[in-house]
């Protein structure tokens, strides 16, 4: 079965650069041993062997060469060395021996309790019988198979001792599939204990791994891995990173270090996004979209071995604890699973030229490629999306373009296109600033140096392989940094784009806006013509509804033919006349106003007859529940001073009597008022006498429109008028004194005083006095008054 085209591009290139690595590490140990050789002739000291070209030998040979004897024959010395206290650079101890096989595999699957996320990504393999009972749980078969794991790709290195990663490529007697391949390479690691390079980290990335390879890799990394919470992080919508958790339960969060990255994809040919990551649903067919797809990744760093130190959790609320913190120079595992339905995946990120001091560094190297992969996605999808807001070519010179483009059609094209890619590139936007956010949140600058108390703790001054990799790190942290700086740029550019799109917008809205109120103008013009016709229709129909009436009339049958005309033209005239003049008079304004008047005042003066008629025999009808309204027109229905006074009198619960005096006219108030006035009379005034006001509180208390509050206002608007308590301006606010002057001189003056005070009020108003009576005197006059306070009554 021929490779499909990608693979078979990658595997060239990957071989190409193999053998460029492989012949410059060849002429490089060749020209070491070729010097050596011409030192031994000639006498002279021999060319110093460092150990990264021990271990380029070492790694691209399949013999086995006598480095100790190379060493032998060259004078090391410790200050040449790259050793410390014999101590190499890099990881020394392997990992421990693991193996797995398919009959645990399948109880696995089976036994498991796999959690809700977990059944989201392998949920299609649980239950299934017959996969569980072939012979081979994997499909056998080259070529397309129905779990498209012949798309899945992966890259598995062993790192030896040296640092270096070998990639694992296990020969096999037959083809197998993709599925079975990847199966072969992760399900053991250090199974040949004679083999003389062990691995000391492995690094396993697994590329669009079918359902029943996600469930591979739970079954072989969950030892090492908390599995089910890096399926909860693929599948949650966002950037999350868990840095080793020394405080744990679960001694695997302890050694682990984890980074999950979620953005946006362009769904590839030929790919499909998984069941549980969210993509366009109509893929291909719309012009106002580009099919994305959500797309995660998760790169997780487990060191092995013993705890090198403790620490203590100091929490004054809890309980103190120990956490548990791991030697970064154990051996180690990194792990990479990438679901991104596209064919746009770095393979170059780890070659068999690098090498790394422990796993810290191939965790930063593997993030640093997962930030990279990033930024090629991400630009790519700025630019198809910047393609389709794009002006066609021919704006600038043809009209139906730019109309095109300024008037909405029927679909809404442009206003879906606008608002799809303003919203997508701002969602972008978020999820770069949280990628960027969370890198820097973790990776702070103490992880950096070296003085973190949690994540790789050491300093350059621990030794110098602590110092060895410090630097190696500050390098690392540049590149990673570099990368950074790339998103952001796509960030920067998103928002000048959104800027874009938002003034196209606005710009298609504001021509659609015109042209609909262009439309609205037309359609209002056709509406009033049409009123007009309407009205025209109209009036010639009423035009001839009378002469229809009277034809009607003298066209029956029963009528003398004989008869003269006479009749029928007195009756046309005295029937359409009449109503050519009301239809006339009716078409207008002045017209109108007029008959509604006169027909109210028809209906009025039938009124009044109808009540008369009822009088004459004797009924006279209850009309106080329903009190009629004031016939009269508004501008006679003045009302004199006295009047207006005893109405308001009535309404406060009070009586309004008259002085003692004879030619007084103001009027006297009596606590046991009802709500009858009786008018003072008008005698022309003679003198000056006290006229008292006095308040039942108890009827103010039960009456609706004469509360208590009304006594506090007066006194208040009186005290406000004059500066001082005591003045009648207050009782003016509230209509007590009359509109007219000379009733006016005749009521209340202006700076009369009031007897008593605003405390002696208020204690009277709240705790109700002496017999439940609360008394207030008012005196006033042309003269003068009395005053009454703490020393008696005084004269104002």
């Amino acid at each position: 079965m021929a490779l499909d085209a990608a693979t078979a591009r990658e595997m060239i290139q990957k071989l190409a650069e193999d053998r460029a690595s492989y012949l410059e590490t060849l002429t490089r140990a060749h020209d070491v041993l070729a010097k050596a050789l011409e030192a031994s002739a000639t006498g002279k000291s021999p060319p110093k062997l460092t150990s990264e070209a021990v271990s380029a030998v070492r790694r691209n040979t399949n013999h086995t060469i006598d480095i100790e004897s190379l060493k032998k024959s060259s004078t090391f010395s410790p200050e040449d060395s790259e050793t410390d206290d014999n101590e190499s650079m890099f990881v020394q101890d392997p990992l421990p021996k693991e193996e797995y096989d398919e009959a645990g595999f399948r109880q696995h699957i089976r036994e498991y309790k796999w959690t809700p996320n977990d059944q989201e990504i392998v949920g299609s393999i649980l239950g299934n019988d017959q996969l569980l009972q072939r012979t081979t749980v994997f499909p056998v078969t080259l070529g397309p198979v129905d779990d498209r794991s012949h798309l899945s790709h992966y890259s598995i290195f062993d790192v030896g001792n040296d640092g270096a990663p070998l990639e694992i490529q296990r020969a096999t007697d037959k083809p197998v599939s993709r599925a079975q391949v990847i199966w072969n390479n992760i399900k053991s690691i250090n199974a040949d204990e004679n083999r003389s390079r062990q691995a000391v980290g492995r690094i396993t990335i697994v590329r669009e791994p079918s359902p029943l390879l996600f469930a591979a890799l739970h079954y072989t990394q969950n030892v090492h891995f908390d599995m089910d919470e890096i399926f909860s992080m693929l599948v949650e919508d966002k950037t999350t990173a868990f840095a080793h958790r020394p405080f744990s339960s679960d001694q695997r969060q302890q050694r682990t270090f984890v980074f999950t990255l979620d953005y946006f994809t362009i769904i590839g040919d030929e790919c499909e996004p998984e069941t549980w990551q969210k993509s366009d649903e109509e893929a291909g067919s719309s012009q106002s979209q580009v099919p994305l797809s959500r797309c995660s990744s998760v790169v997780a760093l487990s060191l092995s071995g013993p705890p090198a130190r403790h620490v203590k959790y100091k929490a004054r609320r809890a309980e103190q604890k120990l956490g548990y913190i791991f030697d970064p120079f154990a051996p180690w595992r990194v792990l990479s699973i990438q679901s991104y339905p596209d064919w746009k995946h770095s393979v170059d990120a780890h070659d068999s030229t690098r090498h790394y001091v422990n796993g810290p560094e191939a965790f930063l190297i593997t993030l640093r490629a997962e930030f990279k992969d990033a930024q090629k996605r991400l630009n790519e999808v700025y630019n198809r999306i910047a393609d389709l807001v794009r002006m066609p070519s021919n704006f600038m010179f043809s009209s139906a373009a730019r109309d095109r483009l300024l008037f909405e059609d029927e679909d809404f094209t442009f206003s879906r296109r606008y608002f799809w890619a303003h919203q997508s590139l701002g969602i972008m936007n978020e999820d770069m600033q949280q990628m960027i956010l969370m890198y820097r949140k973790v990776f702070t600058e103490s992880v950096w140096d070296g003085s973190s108390k949690i994540i790789w703790p050491g300093d350059e001054s621990v030794s110098s392989r602590y110092a060895n990799w410090r630097k190696r790190m500050r390098s690392l942290r540049a590149d990673i940094e570099h990368e950074l700086q790339g998103l952001e740029e796509i960030a920067n550019r998103n928002t000048e784009k959104m800027k874009e799109i938002k003034g196209l917008r606005d710009n298609l809205f504001s021509g659609t806006s015109v042209l609909e109120s262009r439309r609205s103008v037309d359609q209002a013009i056709i509406t009033v013509q049409q009123g007009h016709n309407i009205k025209l229709l109209t009036l010639v129909t009423i035009f001839f509804l009378p002469l229809t009436f009277v034809t009607s009339v003298f066209g029956m049958t029963n009528m003398n033919p004989d008869d003269s005309f006479q009749p029928f033209g007195i009756v046309t005239t005295v029937v359409c006349l009449p109503t050519y003049m009301l239809i006339g008079s009716l078409n207008t304004t002045s017209g109108v106003h007029f008959w509604r008047r006169k027909t109210k005042q028809f209906f009025s003066f039938i009124g009044r007859m109808f009540d008369k008629i009822l009088s004459f025999f004797g009924y006279l009808p209850d009309t106080s529940s329903n009190p009629q309204p004031d016939p009269r027109p508004l501008h006679q229905r003045s009302q004199s001073t006295r009047e207006g006074m005893a109405a308001r009198g009535s309404l406060a619960g009070l009586t309004t009597t008259t002085s003692n005096s004879a030619f007084d006219r103001r009027p006297t108030l009596s606590p046991h008022s009802t709500k009858n006035v009786s008018s003072p009379s008008m005698q022309p005034r003679a003198h000056t006498s006290a006229s008292t006001v006095r308040f039942d509180d108890e009827k103010l208390e039960d009456e609706d429109t004469g509360p208590k509050h009304l006594i506090r206002n007066l006194a208040r608007g009186a005290h406000r008028n004059t500066g001082s308590w005591g003045t009648m301006n207050g009782y003016q606010e509230h209509g007590v004194s009359a509109v007219d002057h000379q009733q006016r001189q005749a009521t209340f003056l202006p700076g009369s005083p009031i007897v008593g005070s605003p405390t002696s009020l208020r204690r009277a108003e709240g705790e109700g006095e002496s017999e439940g009576w609360v008394k207030r005197v008012l005196t006033w006059g042309s003269g003068g008054g009395k005053k009454r306070g703490k020393d008696g009554e005084r004269e104002v």
